[in-house]
């Protein structure tokens, strides 16, 4: 076959996305002509379109050398750069092109870009405006003006976009920038609004795909959200974002397999990306596969040492392997690059009381030196009262704070620690009718035991996550975010409700005195950890309160509560031992 053909059939394979066909060919062409710079070049450009961008840049310093004067060649290669970070060299190289070709508007709206990329905004903006001095209709420079005020003032950034939009009715690329700027101001309907009129003026854009993807999954609309993540693959099988998110939701589903297939395609797509062996190592992790996680996690560090996540998750791992001292140090570096992330102060509070049944000396140090460097941390406070075994009231804060986090494995936890008071309270409450109201309901399992075709059912809960996990339960008439006890003063008398039960919720508040006295008059059901020494009530080293029955019978005949019956349980297994407690029937 001759040398015009094979390169005109490599040529058609390339623009049809056929680039390993493609790829082929063209180093066919290259053993014969091994110096052809045309050919090195559209190489280089078939490996930055696969997202082999180290590849790309050597085959495009391959082509400059045979084509010095050739500015094209300095443009893609500026490209790869900018992608493995490499910004100041791909400005050189723009500045070489733009040398050769000064009234090429392309190369002023590329250095605007990496410009932007480096934070250096004016300078981005100018070239920018030079690009549109060369040709005031270029739509792609005047979109990327609008984007540099994106961080200071996004509405600045839509109302620009919104001019252009009215400029070019057919624009697709204008309208999804408007998607994401709306995306970013948690406008999410008027996000979804532009993404489909871009979706409509350009159905095979797959970063519009990838864009309805991102809304679907913000809605947890993950059947749609796997629909557009899919179609953005089969557009582009180069589009990295998209293939995460579908390999993160198989994740999510447990389909650890297909998975695991995406993840391995993506490394080899692109080996050094921080996210894909981020997530790639997180289910891992979920299927116990430590060591495997633990590599991942390692390979995420080299390339981003500075990642709190990763810390963390390395710390997770150890604490799983009974690491405890090392795991603190992982926490606490995660804790001090983002002190925002309250997952990571859950951390260091659970690994502190697991380490504190190891070295109780050493425990309590490093508490102590937590709460002097993070005074307000509701868990440091919570962690050194409960070493010190001390009182630790207004827990408003803490309990808040530590389900909303603890949310998302709520369930699979309390299946591990073999909880049943739920099976218990049904067995010994009957088929109860009228109006319940569940005091800290959590996720709604007290709810799902209770609920018959003659009652009604009324959740109250401090954590804003665990209640949306109430919702999906569906047994729930209303659901009431707040503190249990102000609740109680203020409604209880107006619900008239005819059983309140509150399961394994004291342990988080210390001083049950106003709550018992708001109930008065009720009939109740309540769940204590029962505290074997003297004294009303205290706090464990893990963090929970125990409460003497005594104490907790007189609470009750203080109040009026004349019938008082009381059942051993068995709350849940702590390191293998049955925890043992009292469920309260009292009217």
């Amino acid at each position: 076959m001759s040398y015009d053909l094979l390169f005109q059939q490599a040529l058609a394979a390339h623009e049809q996305g056929r680039f390993d066909e493609a790829e082929h060919i063209y180093r066919q062409i290259l053993e014969t002509a091994p110096e052809n710079p045309d050919v090195l070049n559209l190489l280089g450009l078939v490996a930055q379109a696969k997202g082999v961008h180290n590849q790309a840049i050597e085959l495009f310093y391959k082509a400059i050398k045979f084509a010095p004067k050739h500015a094209p060649f300095y443009f893609n290669l500026s490209i790869s750069l900018a992608a493995t970070d490499h910004d100041v060299e791909a400005l050189d190289n723009l500045q070489k092109a733009c040398d050769l070709e000064p009234d090429e508007k392309e190369i002023y709206n590329r250095q605007g870009l990496v410009l932007q990329k480096l934070k250096r905004i004016p300078e981005a903006q100018q070239a920018f405006i030079k690009a549109l001095q060369l040709d005031e209709n270029y739509i792609e420079a005047k979109i990327n003006l609008a984007l540099t005020y994106s961080e200071t003032d996004i509405d600045k950034t839509i109302r620009f976009l919104k001019e252009i939009a009215e400029q070019a009715p057919q624009d697709d690329v204008c309208r999804y920038y408007l998607s994401t700027s709306y995306f970013d101001k948690q406008d999410y309907a008027t996000s979804y609004h532009y993404a489909m009129e871009a979706y409509k003026l350009n159905p095979a854009a797959d970063n519009v795909l990838f864009m309805l993807g991102l809304l679907s999954l913000q809605q947890q609309n993950f059947a749609d959200a796997k629909m557009y993540f899919t179609s953005a693959t089969e557009q582009n099988s180069y589009n990295i974002g998209a293939w995460l998110n579908l390999a993160n939701l198989e994740t999510n589903e447990t389909h650890f397999k297909e998975a695991e297939t995406i993840y391995k395609k993506l490394l080899d797509i692109v080996p050094h990306n921080f996210d894909v062996h981020l997530n790639y190592g997180n289910m891992l992790y979920k299927q116990n596969r430590l060591s495997e996680a633990l590599e991942e996690y390692r390979s995420a560090v080299v390339i981003n040492p500075e990642s709190a996540a990763v810390s963390n998750n390395i710390g997770v791992i150890l604490k799983d392997l009974q690491q405890y001292e090392d795991a603190l140090g992982l926490f606490f570096n995660a804790l001090s690059r983002d002190k925002t992330k309250e997952e990571y102060s859950v951390n260091v509070a659970e690994t502190l009381v697991l380490f504190y049944r190891q070295d109780k000396e050493t425990a309590l140090k490093v508490a102590e030196n937590w709460l002097k460097n993070m005074p307000d941390n509701p868990f440091a406070q919570r962690v050194c009262a409960s070493f010190k075994g001390e009182k630790l009231e207004n827990n408003q804060i803490f309990a808040e704070k530590l389900f909303d986090n603890f949310a998302g494995n709520y369930e699979l936890v309390l299946e591990k620690i073999n909880y049943s008071l739920p099976r218990r309270i049904r067995d010994l409450a009957g088929n109860v009718k009228g109006t319940i109201v569940d005091l800290g309901c959590g996720s709604g399992l007290i709810g799902q035991a209770l609920k018959n075709a003659q009652n009604q059912i009324i959740g109250v809960d401090i954590s804003r996550n665990m209640l949306h996990l109430a919702a999906e339960k569906g047994v729930y008439k209303q659901l009431v975010k707040g503190d249990i006890t102000a609740f109680c003063q203020k409604k209880i008398a107006e619900i008239n409700p005819d059983l309140i039960v509150a399961a394994d919720v004291f342990g988080y508040i210390g001083n049950i005195a106003p709550l018992i006295a708001a109930l008065k008059g009720r009939k109740i059901c309540f769940s204590v950890e029962v505290l074997s020494e003297d004294g009303d009530y205290k706090l464990n080293d893990a963090g929970r309160y125990l409460y003497n029955e005594a104490y907790v019978n007189n609470l009750l005949q203080q109040n009026g509560f004349a019938q008082i019956n009381k059942y051993d349980v068995v709350l849940r297994q702590e390191d293998g031992k049955d925890v043992n407690g009292l469920l309260f029937f009292a009217q």
